[in-house]
């Protein structure tokens, strides 16, 4: 500790008043002149450490390897040094089933609302709430999935600055407590990337693929798992079925929307045309012996017809 606050006390000198001697110039983390080695990062690497030399030497190896020096706080060796599977991507020069265009100016929008008591369960985790409905006020539903998934015409994908592949949305999933959060998203396009990751106490997963089929996978805490989303939904919980699950639909669509806090979506950039919306709920558990046993996702269809330039309305509302 006396080592430690030292060295605090001389950055702070330098950073005050008096007369000083002027510290070298600071350059850009790049080159032969990396900042790694400047006078800020040099104080902070003796107050993470200290002044032994072959602790430096460990702590800059653990670095690199994911020891416990280093990587202990972001999940040891499991999460420092994994290494994603090399998984098969289609082109990067793949292009969309419709035809992109610019200057689309129809627009969907609505609100999503529950009708019924509110849904709550509660395991030997803690209160588990399957549905984010609002309680106060109109009853709206936050964290529904809106889409459409047919178009002959549609709007221009975005892109990664360099990039010809559609930029991915979705794809992360995170442990909170007693549930794995969003409880529902889009990842698109498909194939994507999909990673889990832990909060500060680990759990076994049980991860359910568009095939049905299941697999278990260890979640450190502050760990991280890594899969790989294809078209359908995938489901991610625990193994002992305590915690609130998470729903991943994979889906190559350019329209989607999530509700907001206020049950509200909206789509812009339509063609004019009658279009089928698909709106996905997370499914509500039922609970037995503690644990929560899931059925697939609810979903509605609404149809709707856009003109050019004009906005059409569509509600829907889920519950008993």
């Amino acid at each position: 500790m006396s080592r430690r606050l030292a060295v605090a006390l001389v950055v702070g000198a330098a950073c005050g008043g008096g007369q000083p001697a002027q510290p070298p110039p600071l350059f850009a983390g790049e080159g032969d002149r990396d900042e790694d080695g400047g006078v800020l990062a040099r104080a902070s690497q003796r107050l993470l450490i200290g002044d032994d030399p072959a602790a430096a030497r460990r702590s800059t190896a653990d670095a690199g390897t994911g020891g416990d020096t280093y990587g202990g706080a972001y999940g040891g060796n499991s999460y420092a040094s994994y290494v994603p599977p090399a998984w098969s991507y289609p082109s990067v020069n793949r292009t969309p089933s419709y035809n992109q265009q610019g200057g689309l100016t129809g627009s969907i929008e609505g609100i999503v609302t529950w009708r019924g008591a509110i849904p709550e369960l509660v395991t030997s985790c803690g209160p588990i709430a399957p549905v984010q409905i609002a309680r106060r006020g109109p009853r709206t539903v936050a964290g529904i999935l809106v889409y459409i998934d047919h178009v002959s015409v549609g709007r221009v994908l975005p892109h990664g600055t360099g990039e010809q592949r559609p930029s991915t949305v979705g794809g992360v999933v995170v442990k909170r407590g007693c549930r794995f959060e969003p409880s529902l998203q889009l990842v698109t396009p498909v194939p994507a990337a999909l990673s889990i990751h832990g909060d500060g106490a680990a759990t076994t997963l049980r991860i359910t693929s568009p095939t049905g089929a299941e697999e278990s996978a260890e979640l450190d805490a502050g760990g991280r798992v890594m899969l790989q989303a294809r078209t359908g939904v995938t489901r991610i919980e625990s193994d002992d079925r305590t915690l609130g699950a998470a729903w991943v639909l994979g889906l190559d669509s350019p329209y989607f929307a999530v509700t907001d806090e206020a049950g509200r979506f909206r789509l812009d950039e339509l063609a004019p045309g009658t279009y089928e919306l698909t709106f996905v709920q997370p499914p509500v558990p039922i609970l037995r012996d503690g644990k929560l046993l899931y059925g697939p996702p609810v979903i509605a269809h609404r149809k709707v017809k856009v003109g050019r330039g004009t906005l059409a309305r569509v509600d829907v509302a889920f519950g008993d």
